[in-house]
């Protein structure tokens, strides 16, 4: 299915900035004539001007400015908040192409903005990728400990410094993204309550081994699965197998947090 959609800005209820307004204004950029870039975009000269002055004075500011010319004729340009609208709605453009890919792909997690461009977008080395919500931060002056909910009900702790704290804005409520390596990730077959680790329980979906090493999958109720990187030793201690419930146990310290804050 060829999902599409037209973006348009509007004010007051009344369309602003729309798809030919847009070609427009990059043909005014392009050629730094309105007449031109009239012509360009397919519309007459009174529908550009019209348009550009439309722009000008509705919005906070102007997005086109023109010089009477003598002799040589006069010229138009961008103004730096006409190449900001340009470039946001260009933006505005990509995450909306995103949101409808994400409609037509049920492996892709609605649950916020944040995670449908990771699941397009955010490339890191980090193998685990979570969405959680913020549920309790406890400061201090150094580190403050941050207590998160996954979309499945499970506790997960991560650590920060309190100026990250700061810096990312979070809190109550907020949904983030948990980044951390499969490597950091060890698999038990007990929980321990005395222990201040992170401990995911799940049931193994896939293995993966190279001879020495073992990737492991579990099922842990989210989008995407916990990833753990395991020794053949190992593997052997916890008697490895699909089907297998196990909890994975990593650090608050070693875990990431990504915001759109």
């Amino acid at each position: 299915m060829d999902l599409q959609a037209q973006l348009t800005l509007s004010i007051a209820d009344k369309a602003v900035a729309n798809p030919k307004r847009i070609k427009l204004l990059k043909q005014i950029d392009v050629t730094g004539s309105i007449s031109q870039g009239a012509k360009l975009a397919g519309l007459s000269y009174k529908a550009a001007w019209d348009a550009v002055n439309d722009m000008n004075h509705r919005l906070s500011d102007a997005v086109v400015v023109s010089e009477k010319g003598g002799k040589g004729g006069g010229g138009a340009r961008l103004t730096p908040f006409g190449e900001r609208l340009v470039q946001v709605y260009a933006l505005t453009e990509q995450m909306q192409e995103m949101v409808l890919e994400a409609l037509l792909d049920q492996q892709v997690p609605m649950q916020s903005l944040l995670d449908v461009m990771a699941h397009f977008s955010l490339k890191t080395s980090a193998r685990n990728q979570i969405s959680a919500k913020i549920c309790a931060i406890e400061s201090c002056e150094l580190n403050d400990r941050i207590t998160l909910k996954t979309s499945a009900g499970q506790t997960v702790f991560a650590t920060v410094t309190h100026s990250s704290t700061c810096r990312l804005g979070l809190t109550m409520a907020q949904s983030v993204l948990l980044l951390f390596k499969a490597p950091l990730v060890d698999l038990s077959t007990t929980f321990v309550v005395s222990s201040s680790d992170n401990q995911l329980e799940g049931e193994v979906i896939a293995i993966k081994t190279n001879g020495n090493s073992f990737e492991v999958s579990l099922d842990i109720g989210t989008p995407e699965p916990l990833y753990a990187s395991i020794t053949r030793q190992r593997a052997d201690e916890i008697k490895l197998s699909q089907g297998q419930r196990l909890y994975g146990v990593f650090k608050p310290e070693q875990v990431i947090i990504a915001s759109m804050s």
